[in-house]
């Protein structure tokens, strides 16, 4: 039975992450119309197709990812794991199992503190990252291996008190 049942869940605002994708995607057209405009031949040599073609399923993906993530505490066979759904469907995730949680913590952190919008850095070769759809209220998590996710959310401590991580 892997059957999930939800303790708490968070939809986060990501309406800054997505126009800001769509602006640079739609730059990115503009420009890539102007430069074929420009071209005497009216075309573009078939490398510059190809990287154009894949910038641009590069940008669509990433503004799909960031319409909808969606934060949340599920309880499994195994314990209470954080989840984290991208774009529409779930067909991305991020799931933190009770075996791979150590603590965690409600904090308070500002942009430089976090590098920004976005997604930052890589669990697995800089051992942390961070989801920052805004400034402020964040979880911290700190995972096995010396790791360390931050996402920010609205009511952090909620979801602190919901994973209700012991000691091991």
């Amino acid at each position: 039975m892997n059957e999930k049942i939800i303790v708490i869940e968070q939809r986060l605002r990501t309406s800054g992450l997505v126009l800001a994708i769509a602006a640079v995607l739609v730059v990115f057209v503009g420009a890539s119309i102007a430069v074929a405009s420009s071209n005497g031949s009216h075309s573009l040599p078939v490398t510059g197709i190809i990287v154009e073609m894949i910038v641009l399923v590069a940008l669509v993906f990433a503004l799909l990812m960031f319409v909808r993530i969606v934060v949340r505490v599920v309880e499994t066979r195994d314990g209470r794991a954080l989840e984290i759904v991208y774009g529409p469907g779930g067909v991305v995730r991020q799931i933190f199992g009770p075996d791979k949680l150590l603590s965690a913590s409600a904090q308070n952190f500002s942009f430089m503190q976090m590098g920004g919008w976005g997604y930052r850095g890589s669990l697995k070769f800089l051992h942390r990252a961070a989801l920052v759809t805004r400034r402020g209220n964040a979880l911290e998590i700190r995972l096995r291996g010396n790791r360390r996710f931050i996402v920010t959310v609205e009511a952090p401590q909620d979801f602190v008190t919901a994973l209700a991580i012991t000691a091991p």
